[in-house]
C-alpha cells in the first residue's frame, strides 16, 4: 500500500506530523492430550496504528482493516483524539535515529517445515513421555509457532521493517504413586526445529516430576537459599519493572532515587540486549527510535532506567529505545535481558551449603509481590540441601523476603543459563539467607 497517500491526506487535514505502523502476525498452535489433538489453530492477523500531531497535541487511532477506507478512518479518529487531548506538553513525532543496526533474524526454514512433521514431532514426544515411567498417567504436549512482521513509517521519510519467527515445544506430565500426584514440564524455545531433542525434553519433565514424590515441609527459619533459573527469571522481571521510568516518575518504584547507587551485590550485572541476534532481536522501538544494548545494573550499581521519549524528556535525558506503541498512548518496556552468570556448575554452587533450601517452583508470586516496596511472599516447592547435596523434596513451604535485600544478599550465580519465554536469560542464584515458612 502507498503510505505516502496517508501522509498527504493527513497534512491536508491539518495534521502537521504523523506516523503509521503496520503489524502482521501468523500463529500456529497444536496441542495433544491423551493421544488426541486437543487444539489445532492457525491464525493470521494484522493491525494498523497511526498517530499525528495537531496544534501540539498528540492523537492516535487503530484498526485491523487495510483497504481504501483505512486512511480516512485513521485520520478522522486522530483528529478526534487530538481534540480531546488535555496534556499541557507540546507533542512531536520522532524524525528518526542517525543509525540503525539491522539484522536478519527470520528463519524461512522453520516456516517451510510441513505442519505434518510438526505434528509427528509432538506425537513422538507424547509417546516417549508415556513410555518413560509407568507412573506417568497424563501427558500434554504443545507446539506453538509465531511469525511477526512490523513496518514503521513517518511523515519525515523514515521507513523501518523487521520480521522474526520462533517456536516453542512444551511437554507437561502428571505422575501418580500411591494416590499422590506430581507434575512437571520441560520447554524448548528457538527458531531452529532441528534443535529439539525429544528424549532430553521427556527426561527433564519426567525426572523432575519423579523427584517430587515423598515431599514434606521443613522447619520455619532463615536458610541459605538457591533459587532455580525459572523462578529467578520471574523475580528479575519484577525487579526490572521498577526500572521503568514511568513507574519512577509516578513515585511507585522501589528504585526511585537510587540511580547511580549500589543497590545489590557486586555479583549482579544485568544487561538489556535488544540487538542480540536471537528470536527477541529488535532494532527499533515503538516510536521508531533505534534500540541499543545497555547495562542496567553493573556490579550491583543501578546505571539507567528504561525510557521512552516522553519520560526521557521529563528527566532531561535521551530515550533508551524502550518505547512501546500499541496504537494508543506510548508505554515503556524491555526485553532480551541477560543476567551475567557465574562460572560454577550448579553442584559447585551448592557444595558449601550444610543446611539450605533449593527453590524450584513458586505459586502466587504475582499477587504476593508488592511492586513498590519489593516485599513478597508466595507458596513454593523445592528440595532440602544437606551437606552440599540435594536431599528430600519439599512442599507446603513459603518463600518470603524483599527483592532489594535478596539481591544485596546474592552470593553468586551458577553457569546453567537458560532463556525464558519472557526473554530473560538467567542462571540459578545463591542467596545468603531467605525466610522459609514451613512446619
Amino acid at each position: 500500500m502507498n503510505f505516502g497517500k496517508f501522509f498527504e491526506l493527513a497534512a491536508e487535514n491539518g495534521i502537521t506530523e504523523s506516523q503509521i505502523r503496520v503489524g502482521k502476525s501468523k500463529a500456529l498452535s497444536i496441542s495433544l492430550f491423551r493421544h488426541e489433538i486437543e487444539n489445532f489453530s492457525v491464525n493470521d492477523s494484522q493491525s494498523v496504528a497511526a498517530a499525528g500531531v495537531v496544534n501540539g497535541k498528540f492523537g492516535s487511532a487503530t484498526t485491523e482493516r487495510l483497504d481504501k477506507d483505512t486512511f480516512p478512518f485513521l485520520i478522522k479518529n486522530i483528529l478526534l483524539a487530538t481534540s480531546l487531548n488535555e496534556k499541557v506538553e507540546v507533542a512531536d513525532i520522532f524524525k528518526g535515529s542517525e543509525k540503525y543496526h539491522k539484522k536478519n533474524v527470520y528463519n524461512p526454514a522453520l516456516a517451510a517445515v510441513p505442519t505434518e512433521e510438526k505434528l509427528a514431532l509432538i506425537k513422538s514426544i507424547e509417546d516417549k513421555a508415556y513410555a518413560a515411567d509407568p507412573r506417568v498417567c497424563e501427558v500434554e504436549v504443545e507446539y506453538a509457532e509465531r511469525e511477526s512482521e512490523s513496518e514503521f513509517y513517518n511523515s519525515f521519510g523514515l521507513k523501518l521493517k523487521q520480521k522474526s519467527n520462533y517456536f516453542y515445544v512444551v511437554v507437561s506430565v502428571i505422575m501418580r504413586e500411591n494416590g499422590v500426584t506430581k507434575n512437571n514440564y520441560a520447554i524448548i524455545l528457538d527458531k531452529d526445529l532441528g534443535l529439539v531433542d525429544p528424549d532430553a525434553l521427556v527426561k527433564e519433565a519426567v525426572e523432575g516430576a519423579a523427584k517430587k514424590f515423598g515431599a514434606d515441609s521443613i522447619a520455619s527459619k532463615k536458610y541459605p537459599t538457591v533459587i532455580n533459573r525459572d523462578v529467578m527469571s520471574s523475580l528479575v522481571n519484577f525487579f526490572l519493572s521498577s526500572a521503568i521510568a514511568d513507574s519512577v516518575q509516578r513515585h511507585s518504584s522501589m528504585l526511585e532515587g537510587k540511580l547511580g547507587q549500589k543497590i545489590a551485590s557486586s555479583k549482579l550485572t544485568i544487561e538489556e540486549r535488544p540487538l542480540e541476534k536471537n528470536i527477541f532481536f529488535s532494532y527499533f522501538d515503538g516510536e521508531g527510535v533505534a534500540t541499543k544494548n545497555k547495562v542496567v545494573v553493573k556490579s550491583g550499581v543501578l546505571k539507567t532506567f528504561f525510557y521512552n521519549r516522553e519520560t526521557a524528556k521529563k528527566d532531561g535525558v535521551e530515550s533508551t529505545g524502550n518505547g512501546v506503541w500499541g496504537g494508543g498512548s506510548i508505554d515503556t518496556s524491555y526485553g532480551n535481558v541477560f543476567v551475567k552468570p557465574g562460572k560454577q556448575s550448579f553442584d559447585e554452587l551448592i557444595a558449601d551449603i550444610e543446611d539450605g533450601v533449593y527453590i524450584t517452583d513458586v505459586a502466587g508470586l504475582g499477587t504476593g509481590m508488592n511492586e513498590t516496596s519489593g516485599d513478597f511472599s508466595c507458596q513454593a516447592e523445592g528440595f532440602h540441601i544437606v551437606n552440599g547435596k540435594l536431599a528430600e523434596p519439599l512442599t507446603l513451604i513459603t518463600l518470603s523476603g524483599n527483592l532489594l535485600k535478596m539481591f544485596k544478599d546474592l552470593k553468586g550465580f551458577a553457569n546453567d543459563v537458560k532463556m525464558s519465554t519472557g526473554s530473560i536469560s538467567v542462571a540459578s542464584a545463591y542467596i545468603k539467607s531467605m525466610n522459609i515458612g514451613g512446619k
